[in-house]
């Protein structure tokens, strides 16, 4: 399988592939056009035919062509594999088609196994009874059958024999999760439960959620891990809800199957299900593979307004964040937001009040607006002391929003919520601690009882590594490729141009002394001086990249907001710096390419 796809790699001419749907134009080596997956005035976005890949340096989405296709036409790659070979003409190995046909068998067991659950919610006894549950609960036949809801009997072995009976290997049974292998023998995964197809987007069932009707601790057990489900990938009732979704351009996640499926009882037919998180990096790659634009997370009554809900609010956050500065970004299209339930949980209010939840959704916030709030709720912000605390807090999650104009959109709030200039936020922002570089540096060393108290960090750790292994060798100041506007710590950059500067370190202003001792207790010291000159020179032209496209962000902002003879300066600005980047990127490549010959000689 590996040599079809460096087969099929080389075979196809990305270029051509990428002109299908980007205008490109020729700019040296490489070719340039306007981004696909984010909103851009002057072209960030190159391909590179000799190394048969594509990257964007305003939003990082990068990749191969097996990337692209999978981009673009939400394929597995298994499955872009399959459309380029067709394209370039290749014939595959047998392998996949092997693999292809195991997991046809296990689809295959598992639309056997909805077969036997259905049977059985029609049958009598506990069957009856299931269907009883169903029917408190307010769902009706019809959405008992769009949704293919069935019953698990009260039996360890029934499953696993019928299984059998249909042809189907133990070894098939226990690989679809259906069945568990035990020291005792094979047994029933579900049994005395409401049964709860999943399916993936094309309908197929891939896994199966079991629910007790009683008092059973277990209230939910669901399949585990197969070749076909992953959970934090996977997102329930979206083969109903895709169309709607696009057609709305908003995907509703609730965390519960029966959530899901009161919303569609009710109407509100672009409603999927997280299945117990509020939503996971994978999950949100899916919903932007559909290309629309709003994202509402739906919190429960019971976690609205509390700690909890916060939590989760800064974990989704984090989850937009994250992927979107991931190897493979995605568009800056799907915006998430978030809507507190009144009371109850989606399920209750879609039976009991529709109206109120759809206007519910409509008023949800925006993800950092919604924490923000959640913030500021805790603080007094009548006072002094009040806004102060939560500046502390807001400030740094609003510092570390890396689209430029939605950070001046959000200082402008923080402004009016705790009467402090705009500018001045903005000049505390750019020194904030981040929380993700808090989140990367280790504890630090408690410092001596009477040494001076420290402001907080203000660089990332690898700015920190940088300036740690030019503490320790002083004379590669003189020889790393690096500016002082590279660092983004006054007192670093005092510290490199005091180093440039070849005066002898023991002449280091008193103000600075306490800097230099930290960093130098942190560096780990290499093997020799070659290494640290190799490591430090790695190191400096990744903060030389950061820099570059921190800038780079925050012209662009300043370009979208730009008006009359502002435009041309900014214009040619975002020119000058994607050039810069470009340079950088490329002596970055060679770097690693010589490292890399000489670590094999």
């Amino acid at each position: 399988m590996p040599g079809d796809f460096d087969q099929v790699k080389d075979r196809i001419d990305i270029v051509q592939l990428v002109s299908e749907r980007v205008v490109l134009r020729k700019a040296g080596r490489t070719y340039k056009g306007l981004c696909p997956f984010h909103a851009e005035k002057t072209p960030s976005f190159t391909v590179d035919p000799e190394r048969r890949t594509f990257h964007c340096f305003g939003c990082d989405a990068k990749g191969d062509a097996f990337d692209w296709v999978m981009r673009h036409e939400n394929l597995e790659k298994v499955d872009a594999l399959r459309s380029l070979a067709e394209r370039a003409g290749v014939q595959l190995s047998t392998r996949p088609r092997q693999e292809n046909e195991h997991a046809k068998r296990l689809l295959a067991a598992h639309d056997t196994a909805l077969f036997y659950f259905r049977q059985a919610l029609r049958g009598t006894g506990a069957g009856k009874a299931a269907a009883a549950y169903l029917a408190q609960r307010g769902i009706t036949p019809e959405t008992i059958d769009t949704f293919g809801l069935g019953y698990a009997p009260d039996s360890r072995g029934g499953l696993l024999a019928y299984l059998r009976k249909k042809g189907f290997s133990d070894e098939e049974a226990v690989g679809s999760g259906l069945v568990i292998s035990t020291e005792n023998g094979l047994f029933d995964r579900f049994y005395d439960r409401l049964m709860i197809p999943t399916r993936d987007a094309k309908g197929r069932i891939i896994a199966f959620g079991g629910r007790a009707m009683g008092g059973h601790p277990a209230k939910y057990i669901n399949s585990p891990q197969t070749i076909l489900f992953s959970k934090s990938a996977t997102l329930y009732a979206l083969d109903v809800a895709r169309a709607a979704i696009r057609r709305s351009n908003e995907a509703v996640i609730v965390e519960g199957y029966f959530d899901a499926i009161s919303c569609h009882q009710a109407a509100l037919d672009n409603v999927v299900a997280s299945q117990g998180t509020a939503l996971t990096e994978e999950q949100y790659r899916v919903l932007d593979a559909l290309k629309v634009d709003r994202a509402v997370v739906a919190f429960d009554a019971d976690a609205a307004g509390t700690a909890a809900a916060e939590k989760r609010g800064r974990e989704l956050v984090g989850v937009v964040r994250r992927t979107r500065s991931g190897a493979l970004s995605t568009r800056t299209g799907l915006t998430v937001y978030v809507a507190e339930l009144p009371t109850g949980d989606p399920d209750e209010l879609a039976r009991s009040d529709p109206a109120a939840l759809r206007e519910v959704l409509r008023s949800a916030k925006p993800v950092l607006e919604y924490v923000i709030d959640r913030v500021a709720s805790r603080q007094d912000l009548g006072g002094p002391d009040g806004r102060r605390r939560f500046l502390a807090e807001a400030l740094p999650l609003v510092a570390e929003e890396p689209d430029a104009l939605t950070r001046e959109l959000y200082l402008g709030r923080l402004a009016t919520l705790t009467g402090v200039p705009q500018e001045a936020l903005r000049d505390e922002a750019q020194r904030a601690p981040k929380a993700t570089a808090r989140r990367a540096a280790p504890p630090p060393t408690a410092p001596p009882s009477d040494s001076p108290v420290r402001r907080p960090e203000q660089s990332t750790a690898l700015e920190r590594f940088v300036m740690a292994q030019l503490v320790q060798f002083p004379e590669e100041a003189a020889r790393v490729d690096l500016a002082p506007d590279d660092l983004s710590d006054p007192e670093h950059r005092a510290i490199f141009e005091h180093l440039r500067g070849k005066r002898p370190s023991v002449d280091f202003p008193a103000h600075l002394a306490a800097t230099v001792a930290a960093l130098g207790a942190t560096g780990a010291e290499p093997a020799s001086e070659a290494d640290a000159g190799r490591a430090l020179e790695i190191a400096a032209l990744r903060l030389r990249v950061q820099n570059l496209r921190r800038r780079l962000l925050e012209a662009r902002g300043k370009l979208a907001r730009a008006t009359g003879g502002d435009v041309g300066a900014l214009d040619d600005e975002v020119a000058r710096l994607v050039e810069d980047l470009d340079a950088v990127m490329k002596k970055q490549q060679e770097s690693t390419v010589l490292r890399n010959e000489m670590e094999s000689e």
